[in-house]
């Protein structure tokens, strides 16, 4: 029984985490680091942009590349599927008013972006 109720608090925890993740995502969002862990490279540049709209689309620009699709977020992962494309899925960290952090992996290499959301 114990189990059970675990189980439900955690549930329940990580829905009001992604609701609230839902609200404080939309805006606009800018690269602050782009750390890949096992080189320590920040890969940031100032050349990543994303913007997430309440209608759960966003748009993203990574160097040259512009990108657009639509996202959710569940379990405290932010899904993105870009058009035309495989579905994406990014651990959030921290997702606040201001501060957008997501580990990833990219080619096996572990990433940490964090992005400031633009005022």
């Amino acid at each position: 029984m114990k189990k059970v109720i675990l189980i439900i608090s955690v549930l329940l925890v990580m829905s009001c985490n992604d609701s609230k993740y839902a609200e404080d995502i939309v805006g606009e969002w800018e690269c602050a680091s782009w750390i890949d862990t096992s080189t320590s490279k920040d890969k940031c540049n100032s050349n990543a942009y994303f913007s997430f709209k309440a209608d759960k689309t966003y748009t993203s620009k990574v160097g040259a590349q512009d990108t657009k699709g639509t996202y959710k977020i569940a379990d405290g992962i932010l899904y993105s599927q870009p058009d035309g494309k495989l579905e994406i899925a990014v651990e959030i960290n921290t997702l606040n008013a201001d501060t957008l952090s997501l580990t990833m992996s990219r080619s096996g290499n572990e990433e940490v972006l964090i992005l400031i959301k633009k005022e």
